[in-house]
């Protein structure tokens, strides 16, 4: 059975990254034995050990520096400073506990780039898995400049891209050992159409951040002008900066995960309006779960929704209101119907893991 140290850049909630990972791993399950890197004790650790992998805690920076300004010249140099010692004393820990122990390292995010110096220092493969816009999506910058993080991209010995338009987005066509293999997120035989619907639109996302445009839901909903029984509801934990605009007639927030499956399936539709997803989970536990999908016409939402054969694509906020409207007042059986077999046949379980090996057993082959 194969090792793999994976290192996850989450620590403090279970996002969409830990999420994929916990289906990445599940699809590997026989075929690998795997070890979790995370930067500090929480909720990711905690949550990976109770389903029964092996986790390991290490300080360590994500490959992100987002200061502006006069800011970022101010803290420019401490920050580096500070850096190389804490990521150079992570390599070394981990190393030294994995030696001779580990056949490969898997980098779980754009966000973390400590994955290849691991890898180098053990003299194992290094795979980075690519999840995120980091500039079009969240507006990141990395460390300690776009020209650093590309070399260290051409340097790893496989790079993978959850998206077909993160994958040219990256420039991937052509390059040797670069994949596009969409997230795996239901196994097959999931596939749910539930035709009785109730008067309620989701958003989901573990933390409404301004990133994920909860306010622009906010004002789709009321300009869709549903009938009055109509409610928008925000599955999520928000800042408390957003609660105000959250705050509003017809809007309620549930700020705690749970029975997920229920909403999607009794919801008329999933708002998802992040602009540039690195594929969208979201619209694709809603095509598992029969919810018509009104989605930000671009990267993985318009990728995973094919262009608008699977779902609703929209520029505007008015063009979000209108389609809002029409899957309402109609719910479209035949579309539903459509998105459900292209998850089943894309983004299940049972086609991912083999995917995935081809991956770390040609890379370990060498």
């Amino acid at each position: 059975m194969m090792r793999v140290l994976y290192i996850c850049n989450e620590d403090r909630a279970v996002g969409g990254a830990s999420r994929s990972l916990a289906d990445l791993l599940r699809s590997l399950e026989g075929e690998v034995e795997a070890v979790i890197l995370v930067r500090e004790e929480g909720a990711v650790a905690e949550w990976f050990r109770s389903l029964g992998y092996e986790v390991i805690v290490v300080p360590f920076f994500r490959g992100t520096f987002n200061a502006k300004g006069l800011t970022r010249v101010l803290r420019y140099i401490p920050h580096a400073i500070h850096r190389f010692f804490v990521q150079r004393s992570c390599v070394k820990q981990v190393s030294r506990a994995l030696e001779g122990r580990i056949d490969l390292v898997h980098s779980n995010s754009s966000s973390v780039d400590i994955g290849l110096e691991i890898a180098r220092k053990t003299g194992v493969p290094h795979v980075w898995h690519i999840r995120e816009y980091l500039d079009l999506g969240l507006g990141m910058r990395p460390f300690p400049s776009w020209k650093s993080w590309k070399r260290k991209l051409e340097k790893s010995d496989s790079v993978i891209a959850i998206s077909e338009g993160l994958f040219r987005h990256l420039s991937l066509d052509g390059r040797p050992n670069t994949f596009c293999i969409p997230d795996a997120v239901k196994s097959a035989g999931s596939v749910c159409l539930e035709p009785e619907k109730k008067p309620v639109i989701l958003f989901v996302s573990v933390i409404l951040s301004p990133a994920k445009r909860p306010e622009e839901a906010v004002e789709i909903f009321h300009k869709a002008e549903l009938p009055p029984e109509y409610r928008l509801l925000m599955l999520g934990k928000a800042p408390e900066e957003l609660k105000p605009i959250l705050n509003v007639p017809g809007v309620e927030l549930i700020e705690t995960q749970v029975e997920l499956e229920k909403y999607y399936k009794e919801a008329s539709a999933v708002l998802v309006c992040t602009p540039y997803e690195g594929m969208g989970r979201v619209s694709v536990e809603a095509m598992f779960y029969g919810c018509p999908v009104v989605a930000r016409n671009s990267g993985g939402s318009a990728d995973v929704l094919g262009n608008g054969r699977f779902g609703e694509l929209y520029d505007t906020v008015e063009e979000g209101a209108a389609a809002l409207r029409r899957v309402v007042e109609k719910l479209p059986l035949e579309t539903l119907k459509a998105a459900g077999e292209e998850a089943a046949g894309n983004y299940s379980l049972e086609g991912y893991g083999p995917r995935i090996m081809e991956v770390y057993e040609k890379l370990c082959r060498k």
